[in-house]
């Protein structure tokens, strides 16, 4: 492929990347999908990238979730990479509406943060909340996210809002790193 790239003929670079991903790994084991994954984002990247066919890029990403068997594994890596190809593209509904579905068909922190860290960029602050509140309905244990939403409500300085997320945190029967949310509670308090 990077032969082809290097040449520069776009018929050619095509029919070898087709002919790379028709070679689905048989088994649904994620160590036989890992460079098999890499050749769909290749060949998304170099239609965005080089070939400049947008809509080319984007049934490319929308093909390989299709392909990937979510119920057993999937990557966090290709649903971003498809979501910020809308966000470059200006389609910002687009890009909603592949994290809310990578959120609803495989949960994963990644998506969580980047979907989160675009909405904050936004200033959408209600649909970070809503954002934040299925993170932790998904994860309740992660210390992290409830930190983080803490955080939230600080910077928009609403004292009663971040007291009330940490007591909820800390009432969780089971968290990851419990130092790393009650230095945080203490911090606020102070």
């Amino acid at each position: 492929m990077r032969l082809e790239e290097s040449a520069g003929n776009k018929d050619r670079i095509r029919e070898v990347y087709e002919r790379a991903i028709a070679n689905v790994p048989p088994v649904p084991e994620k160590r036989y999908w890992q460079r098999y994954i890499y050749l769909w984002i290749n060949y998304a990247l170099y239609e965005e990238l080089d070939a400049g066919d947008m809509e080319r890029a984007r049934d490319l990403y929308r093909e390989c979730l299709q392909l990937i068997p979510h119920k057993k594994f999937s990557f966090a890596k290709i649903w971003l990479l498809a979501a910020l190809l809308e966000i470059r593209q200006l389609n910002l509904e687009g890009a909603r509406k592949i994290l809310g579905t990578a959120i609803a068909k495989s949960p994963k922190d990644k998506i969580f943060k980047k979907y989160i860290e675009i909405e904050l960029n936004l200033g959408n602050f209600d649909r970070c909340r809503k954002l934040y509140e299925k993170y932790l309905h998904w994860s309740p244990e992660n210390c992290y996210a409830w930190t983080k939403y803490a955080e939230l409500e600080k910077s928009l300085c609403e004292t009663e809002r971040n007291r009330a997320v940490f007591e909820l945190a800390i009432a969780q029967p089971a968290l990851d790193m419990p130092e790393l949310l009650w230095k945080a509670y203490i911090d606020f308090e102070l």
